[in-house]
């Protein structure tokens, strides 16, 4: 029972909720009814296929410190490769319920997160391939693929959607290396150069906040394509709390690097994740 439990563990379903954004940014475009295929688009993503990355990448990792989500992961074992590859072969099959193209991009991230983890391919020892694996596939290339499944990819013609699609990534981008700060003595022990650790502490807290401001740019020109400008000052009023611990974090940690550790990353990553996901809650049911 220990085994099952940890392997469930190391499945990390929570940390689910911090790529929901993104698929709610896309929601928001979309308008879809409310649906059979509207659940289980959510329910591939977020149940199947980001819970299964995640083990995979452990199982690969067998990490020995902190993790995204995990203060302690426990040790991986053939439980938890064996019930990856069920999710995913699960995820796949029931992407052909909602139809083919959104199933071929379901396939397509599957297939990338795997190049990324595996232990002998492993793209995430490259510092820059590693950071555009994640930047497009977590941010752009599921927005697209929510397209696909409940409307079409002729939405992104409209430059709102286009716009958004594109901040989607620089999302996603601005949190990556912020995971990976705190990380740099385990990653160097495991042959992995992240992004962090080629642009260095000061340099992360730095690229991060140039990239939040793309993305934050990039939410402007979505909505003034719209003439609904209300909705990005809503945003920047909501995320606000995020900004301010960001840039007190990155103060301290100039300071003392000791700042830099697993408990403020996490509240970095929480903080940011649940102000998002109400954000984009509020624009979904005005």
């Amino acid at each position: 029972m220990s085994r099952i439990n940890d392997t469930i563990k190391l499945l990390r379903f929570p940390f689910s909720l911090f790529l929901l954004p993104v698929s709610l940014f896309s929601i928001y475009f979309i308008r879809p009814q409310t649906s059979f295929s509207l659940f289980l688009l959510l329910g591939i993503w977020h149940i199947l296929v980001f819970p299964s990355s995640n083990g995979y990448n452990s199982y690969n990792d067998r990490d020995e410190g902190p993790i995204g989500g995990l203060a302690s992961p426990p040790k991986p074992t053939k439980l938890l490769l064996y019930l990856s590859n069920g999710m995913d072969l699960t995820a796949v099959l029931l992407s052909f319920l909602i139809n083919r193209q959104f199933a071929f991009f379901v396939a397509a991230y599957i297939v990338a997160s795997r190049l990324y983890s595996n232990r002998t391919i492993r793209l995430k020892k490259f510092p820059v391939i590693g950071f555009l694996i994640v930047f497009v596939f977590q941010g752009a290339w599921i927005f697209c693929a929510n397209l696909v499944a409940l409307s079409s990819i002729a939405l992104l013609s409209n430059t709102s959607v286009l716009y958004a699609a594109v901040a989607s990534s620089c999302f996603i981008g601005t949190i990556y290396p912020l995971t990976q700060i705190y990380q740099h003595e385990a990653d160097q022990k495991d042959g992995v150069r992240t992004l962090s650790m080629l642009l260095g502490m000061k340099g992360t807290f730095v690229f991060s906040a140039l990239l939040f401001l793309v993305a934050t740019g990039f939410v402007y020109l979505s909505f003034s394509a719209t003439h609904s400008l209300t909705n990005f000052w809503l945003f920047n009023g909501i995320m606000l709390p995020a900004t301010v611990y960001f840039f007190l974090w990155a103060w301290r940690s100039f300071k003392d690097s000791s700042h830099v550790n697993f408990k403020n990353t996490m509240y970095m990553l929480i903080l940011s994740a649940l102000l998002n996901n109400f954000y984009f809650l509020i624009l979904l049911y005005k």
